[in-house]
């Protein structure tokens, strides 16, 4: 190597095995799913507006969850359509550190990905199950990706206990 520290991102990203492969699986499925993206983020927070604990961390009500559908929507955006580099990882990790400050609970973190690796998957099977190697290597990709913001998710709560 040449002695420069491996910075978090690429730790994570040696970790699961992201490859090139993973970004071009991603951005095949971008062009299906963006048209739902709107839904999407209407989805995640209806279920969000439905559990107590949840609505209250993000305080402010409608207005409040009409700004935060525009910044899903770009979020989704950005997930899968990259580019994942460090500016990326940066920008996620910024979004952990605005959870932490308003006191989000960490396990809705979970709730919340599981909300979308689902509502993604059936994307991606609407746009791929004629092609099954290329299905299985969309939701491979998309996995690791979730799995990935998780893990910055967690790693700036645990740099606030």
């Amino acid at each position: 190597g040449t002695g420069v520290p491996e910075t978090v991102f690429e730790e994570l990203k040696r970790y699961v095995g992201w490859g090139d492969g993973d970004e071009r699986a991603l951005r095949s499925l971008h062009g299906a799913a963006a048209p739902h993206f709107p839904r999407l983020a209407e989805e995640f927070y209806d279920r969000i507006l439905g559990h107590e604990g949840a609505r209250t961390a993000l305080v402010g009500g409608e207005s409040q969850v009409g700004h935060l559908k525009v910044t899903m929507i770009a979020w989704l955006d950005e997930l899968l359509g990259g580019p994942w580099d460090e500016a990326y990882w940066d920008r996620r990790y910024r979004i952990g550190r605005v959870h932490v400050r308003i006191g989000l609970p960490q396990h809705y973190m979970f709730g919340a990905m599981n909300v979308h690796r689902t509502g993604l998957a059936r994307l991606a099977y609407e746009r791929f199950h004629g092609d099954p190697p290329e299905l299985e290597r969309v939701r491979n990709a998309l996995g690791k990706v979730l799995d990935l913001e998780l893990a910055v998710m967690l790693h700036t709560y645990r740099e606030d206990l």
